[in-house]
């Protein structure tokens, strides 16, 4: 039958292509939209820079006012020792600009500074003369001095024509020393000195008795004479009803669509909050918080509100707020731009223009094209659907049988298939997963199979090395096996050999154990590597107890073909030993290395000495003691060992019927008069003990050291002289 591949037939479908066009839609989207708000952020970012300017410019008056008069005092143009003429210059300057409400000059003279870096002043001069301009337009003096033990302040009102000659001062009662305000004890701190510093909104000091409040803000600095020595300080202050107006404005009073929304806001000292410095509705309040004032909006802007509300404002640098982000406003994106009013050394720290404007503003024709785009990329991607349905209809019922395939791999069953597909491509996976489970089940008649487990799960080559790792070992030999592979035929060896190996692997991975190798009849198993099991002491002696069963059972089959039956060995001992890949990089072998391998193995051939069948380590008879019954055989040092150690015979599972069970409790008595020195009793019972071949061993080891004692250092080790 002719195959056809998933190219060919997938060729005809114009799906791949809907896709490249889709995905390259969508990318051209992103990059649009991107694009179109990056040049956005940078329209805000030039409308926020000409707010800013003009609200430096408006606060710059201020500024322009205070250097002029520091360098006028300072070069002696303006006169501190004459009144008159520093009266008449201060109010020049408050008749020349209608926006500067107030300026005043606080005469001091520095003694010193204490220990907090705050101002020591001598005791005079000290006096203020400020010049104050009311809404009206008239024009205030207030000169304030000292006068006996107190201060005075004597006031002159006039209008803006009204002579000096013809408006005297007159008293206005008593008043406190002036430098004792923040304005000038903060200014004229160490600190803070020949620094030009910046208020925050505050009341006109002018209409504090008046119905009438005017906010100002205003800069003041210390003044210093040409050797540096302190004069005072002198103080600035602004009307902010011009921030008003930059504040409502439009930021392009050309354009009548114009929606961008301005505000000036400020951060809070005290908190990460943000408020306004200036009122974006002719009905916002002004309210005195915590010894400052703050714009209040009864009602504000939806998109002024959403901004309070957004992640945007929280946690701004108080020093440099900069930033920009999105916000929602009735379920419609917003951008903002929050951008820093720079003023210099000493401005308004903290001060910001923010730009608001819905993003559809900018991305109102990008959304039209995409609507149209979609219109057009849904029609025909439904034609090519209906084109491709078909195909991958068919490309599923194949690509189910792989799954099915692979599902079952992945739990281990490498079952033979023969599951085919119309499809070539597919039917080729298919034939390929076949020979797969073909080689992972090769690979399990060489190599434990929880190690092709591991291998396969972990999907990763054996690397050479091993790690450390506490197992229970197992040696097994057949007696008189030899003998018998000289009387059969090599076909006939192999089968009956591999009826027996196969009856005690059987019987070993019942118990959780894993056959390490086959050395010719021998087998060599360990419990806990490469699956980590636990019970390994226990997990061993009932693997050996029904190895024992297993052998005797197919020596009873016709399986077995009236052979004789064969008695096999078994040494079992539990260590630490290292487990891993040893060998040649291009030929490894998993196993087991280590000195507790070696005497694990020196443990089998032990039995014959004995007369036994199974000899486990001290380590196996102490962690299995409970469930299995042992007899202490003998404390012996295997072949190459100067240690000894105490070797147990495993006679059976706890609760069966051990009919020589009394015999071998004699046997162990007698062992501990042989480990006392008293050979004479252990004789006497061991001479009873009749057709018992560890009692013979140990009988006639006891009579030759009856007639040659040991000496004092003899411990009761005995050294095999074999393997």
């Amino acid at each position: 039958m002719r195959r056809v591949t998933l190219g060919q037939l997938f060729g005809v479908a114009t799906i791949a292509i809907a896709i490249v066009v889709a995905v390259a839609f969508a990318l051209f989207e992103r990059s649009s939209r991107a694009q179109i708000l990056r040049a956005s952020e940078r329209q805000r970012e030039v409308v926020a820079q000409r707010i800013g300017g003009r609200v430096v410019r408006e606060l710059g008056r201020a500024r322009e006012v205070l250097d002029n008069l520091d360098r006028g005092i300072r070069t002696g143009a303006v006169p501190l020792d004459d009144p008159a003429r520093l009266e008449a210059d201060l109010f020049m300057r408050v008749l020349d600009d209608k926006h500067i409400e107030e300026v005043t000059f606080t005469r001091a003279t520095l003694a010193g500074y204490d220990a907090e870096g705050e101002a020591m002043l001598a005791p005079s001069p000290r006096w203020q003369l400020g010049i104050h301009c009311a809404s009206t337009g008239s024009i205030t003096t207030k000169l304030t001095r000292a006068e006996g033990d107190g201060f005075t302040t004597l006031v002159r009102e006039r209008g803006p024509e009204a002579s000096f000659a013809t408006t005297p001062l007159r008293p206005a009662g008593a008043a406190t020393d002036p430098t004792a305000h923040h304005t000038f004890s903060v200014i004229a701190s160490k600190a803070q000195r020949g620094k030009a510093t910046w208020s925050q909104l505050h009341w006109s000091e002018l209409d504090r008795s008046a119905a009438e409040h005017r906010v100002v803000v205003s800069v003041q600095k210390t003044i210093e004479d040409a050797a540096g020595n302190l004069l005072g300080v002198l103080r600035v202050a602004i009307l902010t009803s011009e921030l008003d107006q930059i504040a409502r404005a439009r930021s392009d009073p050309a354009d009548s669509e114009d929606v961008e929304r301005v505000a000036l806001l400020e951060t809070e000292r005290r908190s990460d909050a943000v408020h306004l410095v200036a009122r974006v509705d002719p009905s916002d309040r002004v309210v005195s918080m915590d010894d400052e004032l703050r714009i209040v909006s009864d009602h504000p802007p939806p998109e002024i509100a959403a901004l309070f509300a957004s992640p945007i404002v929280k946690g701004l640098d108080k020093q440099h707020p900069n930033r920009a982000g999105s916000f929602t406003v009735g379920g419609q994106p917003w951008l903002a731009t929050l951008s820093e009013i720079q003023l210099g050394e000493g401005g308004t720290e903290g001060w910001m223009v923010a730009v608001l404007v819905p993003e559809a503003r900018y991305t109102a024709e990008l959304v039209g094209f995409e609507r149209m785009f979609s219109i057009a990329f849904g029609s025909t991607l439904a034609l090519v659907l209906a084109i491709g349905g078909l195909t991958i209809a068919a490309v599923r019922r194949g690509l189910g049988r792989v799954t099915s395939t692979t599902t079952r791999m992945r739990s281990f069953d490498f079952t033979p298939t023969a599951d085919t597909s119309a499809i070539r491509d597919v039917d080729d996976v298919m034939q390929d997963l076949e020979r797969a489970k073909t080689v992972v089940r090769a690979m399990g008649k060489y190599v434990p199979i929880d190690l092709v487990r591991r291998l396969y799960s972990t999907n990763r080559d054996p690397q050479l090395g091993g790690e450390l790792a506490d197992i229970a070992l197992m040696f097994t030999d057949i007696e008189g096996f030899t003998p018998l592979s000289e009387k059969l035929p090599p076909d006939v060896l192999a089968r009956r050999l591999g009826d027996y190996l196969e009856a005690m692997t059987t019987a070993i991975e019942k118990t959780g154990g894993t056959i390490d190798k086959y050395i010719g009849d021998a087998v060599m198993a360990m419990w806990g590597a490469p699956t980590p099991v636990d019970g390994h002491a226990r997990r061993a002696c009932r693997a050996a107890l029904d190895c024992m069963v297993a052998a005797r059972d197919l020596y009873e089959s016709s399986a077995w073909k009236g052979l004789p039956a064969l008695v096999t060995r078994f040494g079992l001992h539990e260590a630490k030993v290292m487990v891993g890949h040893f060998g040649a990089p291009t030929r490894l072998s998993y196993t087991a290395l280590g000195d507790g391998v070696n005497l694990a193995a020196r443990l089998e051939p032990l039995c014959k000495q004995y007369g036994v069948v199974i000899l486990v380590s001290e380590a196996i008879a102490v962690d299995a003691k409970d469930d299995f019954v042992f007899r202490r055989i003998d404390r012996v040092a295997v072949k190459g060992k100067t240690t000894g150690i105490e070797v147990y015979e495993l006679l059976g599972a706890a609760g069966d019927d051990i009919p020589h069970l009394p015999r071998a409790r004699r046997y162990e008595e007698a062992f501990d008069a042989y480990l006392k020195r008293d050979f004479k009793n252990a004789i006497a019972v061991l001479e009873a003990q009749v057709d018992d071949p560890p009692s013979e061993v140990l009988l006639a080891r006891c009579r030759e050291l009856l007639t040659d004692p040991p000496p004092p250092e003899w411990t009761g080790i005995h050294h095999a002289s074999s393997k």
